[in-house]
């Protein structure tokens, strides 16, 4: 019976072949044509044959097929795959809640694509805040939304809370609350008196007047709707002389800087012998007008100076009273920056002096003469002394 079963297997596996993983891939190429794809037109079939042994006599040999469907790579499938793909992902990210979009049905209409999530994203989180800040300010006492809603007609916090806790009494007083209070009414009556300029001996003397005749809680009364349209104009009038304000400081921020760009182009210098010509006064205004920076907190632009300087203000401060020692921002009797360059000049002449007293040296090292560093110094400086008058002789 061993026998019988050893003959079985062998025939089982009669045929088969034991393939290296060199030789698969290289048998998978041989079945491919020259562009990559599988030959034929048709869908090409990997027919996978596993023997499957069943137990009894009648063991039999079932074959199982598995079907790869041929794919062109083409541009543009790639192209409408990955627009699927993105339409696919935007839908499940609004139907999950990630995403937010007014019109469901519009999904559709965009196109697929990175740039519309990022769409999507940005809607979505200006939503959520919207969402969040009207949650947060009806969560506010009445109050605390007043001065929200005036903050921004005062300059000083103080004023807006005044004028704000003001603005919220005369909104909500109870009128029974008045007429069962004889110093709440003396007190209405007193602001409304104070406001037309009394003196606080002419209101007092007013107040007990009133009380007198018992016309006090009807003066109170009376008072309530004046005070409260005088505190309003107080808050309107404080916001027009706000925008006023702003739009004055801007005006002249605009006209500061027009006349800036206008002193470039009538300057002819800044330091004598140095003329501007178009180039340099072009690139000077770039240099003042285009920004360089943008701080992505505040959104303020720098251009390349005050780039500079906010990167590194101790340093920049150090070297603007550097330049100030140097003499470059010397002022004339008129008042006007006259830069001094008499020391850079020195510094520069030094240099020079320096320099060719050592190709003076050098030379005379080859054989032109051998003389002592104090000549060879005396002999630049007469040097320099004859190109000096020579200069001077050409201006």
């Amino acid at each position: 019976m061993t026998a019988n079963m050893s003959e079985d297997v062998n025939d089982l596996f009669e045929g088969l072949q034991i393939m290296s993983p060199t030789e698969l891939n290289s048998a998978v190429k041989d079945s491919e044509n020259g562009d990559g794809n599988f030959e034929g037109d048709d869908d090409v079939d990997f027919e996978l044959k596993p023997v499957v042994a069943e137990t009894g006599d009648d063991a039999t040999t079932k074959e199982n097929k598995i079907v790869i469907p041929k794919v062109e790579a083409t541009s543009d499938s790639s192209e409408n795959r990955n627009e699927a793909v993105y339409k696919a992902l935007m839908k499940e990210l609004v139907n999950s809640g990630v995403l937010t979009i007014e019109e469901v049905e519009k999904l559709d209409e965009m196109p697929g694509t990175f740039d519309s999530i990022k769409e999507l994203v940005n809607k979505t989180v200006e939503t959520n805040f919207k969402a969040k800040e009207s949650n947060w300010k009806s969560s506010m006492s009445s109050a605390k939304k007043r001065f929200l809603e005036i903050e921004d007609a005062f300059d000083e916090t103080d004023q807006a809370i005044l004028m704000a806790q003001r603005l919220e009494f005369f909104d909500t007083i109870n009128t029974d609350a008045v007429r069962a209070d004889e110093n709440l009414q003396k007190q209405i009556y007193y602001e409304q008196l104070k406001a037309k300029n009394f003196s606080d001996a002419d209101a007092i003397e007013a107040i007990e007047d009133a009380v007198a005749i018992n016309k006090l809680e009807e003066k109170a009364l009376k008072a309530i709707p004046e005070l409260k349209a005088q505190s309003q104009a107080v808050v309107d009038s404080s916001r027009d002389i706000k925008e006023q304000k702003t739009k004055a400081e801007l005006k002249a921020q605009s006209d500061a800087f027009e006349n800036l760009l206008g002193h470039v182009d009538s300057r002819e210098f800044f330091i004598d012998g140095l003329t501007l010509n178009k180039i340099a006064k072009d690139k000077l205004k770039s240099n003042i007008i285009n920004p360089v920076y943008v701080d992505p907190k505040s959104g303020k632009e720098f251009n390349s100076l005050m780039y500079k300087q906010q990167r590194n203000p101790v340093e920049f401060e150090m070297l603007i009273n550097y330049y100030d020692t140097m003499g470059l921002f010397d002022l004339d009797k008129e008042g006007k920056f006259k830069p001094n360059i008499t020391k850079l000049k020195a510094v520069a002449k030094t240099a020079a002096i320096n320099e060719l007293d050592k190709v003076i040296a050098a030379e005379e090292q080859r054989g032109v003469g051998r003389n002592t560093s104090m000549e060879t110094s005396q002999k630049t400086e007469g040097i320099l002394s004859l190109l000096e008058r020579a200069t001077k002789g050409n201006k």
